[in-house]
């Protein structure tokens, strides 16, 4: 085989490795929206049900009324119990993990929900809250005050760990917690530093567990489907797990053949392309 031929062979191989080490298609979220589409999708957004209590939710509960002025009937007994839980809220934030629990003081003060549903609320003592929505709970602890205790009280409730937990190739794995008790996908990813290179946009699982059975569900980024899908909103307690690609399962932490290789198969492959075409000249 003639020496042009040789280099050719060279120069063609170096050129469909330096295509394989190209960014993935993968990467690209909802890609089969092409920036030359003028058509403009509209769908419709389903509606977000509210979240209910349960089982281990902590609620932070706090009572507050006019008669606290103007009758000199203080409703601060309400608002002592509970022990103060010291959650870090990370949405939005970039990192996803919270800080452990305790008695200590500089947390906020909160109920447990026991396995059988309830908390244990001063002066009322025990109500069964899990199953219900927070409006519901709200709307119970006020009757219950305005009963025997307190003139008109308001009553505040959230939860303080609501959560979810997102895993696998992503910048910071780890749990999220959301303030608002509301969650999709894309601001759990985002919670946690986004999809590495490393990472499958098109195949997300979802794990949700409920009444006694645990889903497994797929969420597919890379369409502008995902959106659609009834588990790109999440749920407390939800898992989200990024699977890595073939390449990062088989070579996960090194840096050189993800990132470097590339670069110097580049530049053998423009060197051997230059000496071809020299000897060609010939």
């Amino acid at each position: 085989m003639k020496k042009h031929q040789i280099l050719s062979v060279l120069a063609a191989v170096c050129i469909l490795y330096m295509s394989s080490c190209t960014v993935p298609q993968q990467t690209i979220y909802f890609k089969n929206n092409t920036p030359t589409d003028s058509t403009v999708l509209v769908t419709k957004i389903p509606p977000y049900l509210p979240s209910r209590i349960a089982p281990d939710d902590i609620l932070a509960i706090k009572i507050t009324s006019i008669s606290d002025f103007t009758e000199k009937n203080p409703v601060s007994i309400f608002n002592d119990g509970g022990i103060a839980y010291a959650l870090t809220p990370s949405l939005g934030g970039g990192g996803g993990s919270t800080s452990g629990s305790g008695t200590s003081g500089g947390g906020i003060n909160g109920y447990l929900v026991d396995n059988h549903g309830d908390i244990d609320f001063p002066v009322i003592g025990k109500m069964p809250v899990a199953g219900k929505t927070l409006r519901e709970v709200k709307d119970m602890i006020a009757i219950r005050l305005k009963e025997n205790y307190v003139k008109d009280p308001v009553v505040e409730i959230r939860i303080l760990n609501y959560k979810v937990t997102v895993i696998g190739e992503v910048r910071y794995p780890g749990v999220v917690i959301a303030p608002n008790h509301r969650m999709n996908v894309l601001e759990a990813i985002a919670a946690a530093g986004d999809i590495q290179l490393t990472g499958r946009r098109d195949n997300l699982l979802v794990m949700r567990e409920h009444d006694g059975i645990r889903e497994f569900a797929r969420v597919n980024l890379n369409s502008r489907n995902a959106f659609t899908n009834p588990y790109f909103y999440l749920k407390q307690n939800d898992i989200v797990y990024v699977e890595g690609s073939r390449v990062s399962r088989q070579d996960n932490n090194n840096s050189f053949f993800r990132f470097y290789l590339p670069f110097a198969s580049a530049i053998v492959g423009a060197f051997v392309a230059f000496l071809v075409v020299k000897d060609l000249s010939k």
